[in-house]
């Protein structure tokens, strides 16, 4: 019967029919299966669940499990963010956000394992949480709502937070279009160090306020990058690509090929993109 539960998506029904497993309480043992139920209900919110999982990984006599260690981890550190952990949600966020290691790749889930993080204050998992709204990634696009999440996390101290409010403030996205606003939050994520605050308010700058042309506006630029081999306007294609305003698509291989090619060039700013963007850690 709770197996049978489990496979409706009851999480309670999954963590206890994991312990049975697991155990081999009057029915026999299955370890994997055991913990194939428990990784459910952990990552639905069971923090008993995920608590009971790393216990028994921990006991030698489980020492022959499959990637046991790794799944221990998974365990613990997704458990410690239903239990209250700010900073394990932002972690966790990650890991299922680009399916890492034992982590698979469930948008979904990090929206979700995000949304506890910001409930606890964590302003990181806040602007990630508003990001995958804003693109409707792993969940319905809202784009209000991202920009109140972005308004959050910028209030928490998240520059770019702030510079996420501010490409909304520039488009009318979530929120009134306010091209000056838009400019001041940039300019205020880029003094605390976000580069992607710093590149939107050149950007505002050299397209005098707005993009009354969007696609125009790319192709005037993705030309004088390739042609005139202007760094300034190879980092200005990678960030419009990064962004994929006002219909373009959102390319992340183009965005980075633009900034390698404007970093080669001598763009300073492109280069510390490049970096923060390396490995994703510190994405979003």
């Amino acid at each position: 019967m709770l197996s049978e539960a489990c496979a409706l998506n009851d999480p309670r029904a999954c963590g206890f029919a994991g312990r049975l497993w697991l155990d081999g309480r009057r029915i026999p043992r299955d370890v994997q299966r055991g913990l194939g139920m428990l990784l459910r209900a952990c990552d639905s919110g069971d923090a008993p669940a995920c608590a009971f999982g790393a216990r028994r990984l921990a006991d030698p006599l489980n020492e022959g499990v499959q990637q046991g260690a790794e799944l221990r981890s998974r365990l613990e550190l997704v458990g410690s963010c239903w239990s209250g952990q700010a900073d394990a949600c932002y972690r966790a966020g990650l890991l299922f956000y680009f399916g890492r290691e034992t982590f698979p790749r469930d948008r979904s889930l990090a929206a979700r394992v995000y949304g506890r993080g910001c409930d606890l204050g964590d302003s990181r998992a806040c602007n990630n949480l508003g990001d995958a709204l804003a693109y409707g990634d792993g969940l319905a696009r809202d784009v209000a709502r991202a920009a109140a999440l972005f308004d959050k996390a910028c209030h928490l101290g998240e520059a770019l937070g702030c510079a996420n409010l501010g490409y909304m403030a520039e488009h009318g996205e979530g929120v009134s279009r306010d091209p000056s606003r838009a400019l001041a939050l940039y300019r205020d994520a880029c003094t605390t160090g976000d580069v992607y605050g710093c590149l939107h308010s050149e950007m505002m700058v050299a397209a005098h306020g707005a993009f009354s042309d969007p696609s125009r506006t790319l192709a005037q630029w993705s030309q004088a990058c390739e042609r005139a081999r202007d760094a300034r306007a190879c980092a200005f294609v990678g960030v419009m690509y990064e962004d994929g305003p006002d219909g373009l698509a959102r390319d992340e291989t183009k965005s980075m090929q633009a900034m390698s090619r404007a970093c080669a060039l001598g763009h300073l700013r492109a280069c510390e993109w490049i970096k923060s963007h390396s490995g994703d850690d510190d994405d979003e």
